[in-house]
């Protein structure tokens, strides 16, 4: 597997509500490929200062759990820069870190999100079933085309 030397990726999740952590466990799997955990962020929630942070990066993915059910258990889109702003005391989605970088920073970097279908949210550090499945799934998919970003 080819090491991208400029890429980041963030996994975003709770290791202790079960399916919340896929974010983090996907982490896990690349620091056992050997990828350089340099580039490998652990976070519970984005943040605005998540801005300054992917501005030095390019490519950048977001890894998150989703309740949503999605065709094989997980997608994989570019994201885009959000025209609309939110912000809650809770998180700061991907699309609108991306508006702050390109905002304040003047960067916009090719940007991804990968989700991977959870199921249990419930307190506790197992993965269900179910999520163990589209998480190797989305796994194999991530190191096929990782390459190509």
């Amino acid at each position: 597997m080819k090491k991208l030397n400029n890429i980041l990726i963030i996994g975003i999740g709770n290791n202790t509500r079960q399916d919340d952590g896929l974010g983090w466990v996907f982490l896990e799997l690349l620091e056992k490929e050997g990828f350089n955990t340099n580039n490998l962020v652990y976070k519970y929630q984005l943040m605005v200062e998540d801005s300054e942070l992917i501005s030095e990066f390019n490519p950048v993915i977001f890894i998150d759990a989703c309740k949503s059910k999605l065709k094989n258990g997980f997608s994989f889109e570019r994201i885009y820069p959000s025209e609309e702003v939110t912000f809650s005391t809770h998180s700061v989605p991907p699309n609108q870190i991306l508006n702050l970088c390109k905002t304040i920073y003047d960067r916009t970097p090719n940007t991804y999100l990968l989700k991977i279908q959870g199921y249990n949210w419930n307190i506790g550090s197992r993965l269900s079933k179910q999520a163990k499945t589209n998480l190797k799934n989305a796994f194999s998919y991530f190191i096929e085309n990782l390459n190509s970003k």
